[in-house]
């Protein structure tokens, strides 16, 4: 117990120690990075186009199988068994390659936000590092660690105004949307 007492007591020394010797601590809210610097509004909107479009291809084929719908509540009575039975089994397999299609289009999509948030962070972890190293910081912290700062540590707006005017990365290629019904 005893042992304890000491080690924590000289931790807090030590951590007094430091803060008197000038230590500089800063935090970034990387959500307000995203949100508000330019290659993030970009990923954005191509995250946004992507979603578009997605949307209408899932759209379309609902439009479709709706159609296909009311001609089987309209002519199934009238047509011959087998018929009636083809256009069922169609509607179905439509049906299913619709749900197959939306679970690709989200999973899809989820991956693409997930690459463009991992590109994005790698970026600011460069423009932290290196505005951390100009400005003398001991230690920068992302805010959603942290419980209570002074607003005078938030660092964000430097961020921004860095990661804006680093040399912009290379245009990123189109991606295009999953192949409908895997």
């Amino acid at each position: 117990m005893k042992y304890w007492l000491v080690g924590l007591l000289l931790a807090s020394t030590t951590a007094v120690a430091l803060a008197q010797d000038g230590m500089k601590v800063g935090y970034v809210d990387i959500q307000r990075v995203i949100a508000e610097s330019e290659a993030g509004k970009r990923a954005k909107e191509r995250f946004q186009a992507q979603i578009k479009k997605a949307e209408g291809d899932v759209q379309r084929e609902r439009q479709d199988l709706e159609r296909l719908r009311a001609d089987l509540d309209k002519k199934g009575p009238l047509l011959k068994d087998e018929e009636r039975r083809n256009m069922e089994a169609d509607f179905q397999k439509r049906s299913v390659n619709l749900q197959r299609t939306m679970g690709d289009y989200q999973q899809d999509l989820r991956q693409k936000e997930n690459d463009m948030m991992g590109e994005i962070l790698k970026e600011l972890e460069g423009v932290v590092s290196d505005l951390g190293k100009s400005e003398k910081f001991t230690v920068i912290l992302e805010r959603s660690q942290i419980l209570y700062s002074d607003a005078g540590a938030d660092i964000t707006t430097k961020v921004i105004e860095a990661y804006n005017n680093r040399a912009p990365s290379p245009p990123q290629p189109k991606v295009a949307a999953p192949a409908k019904g895997k």
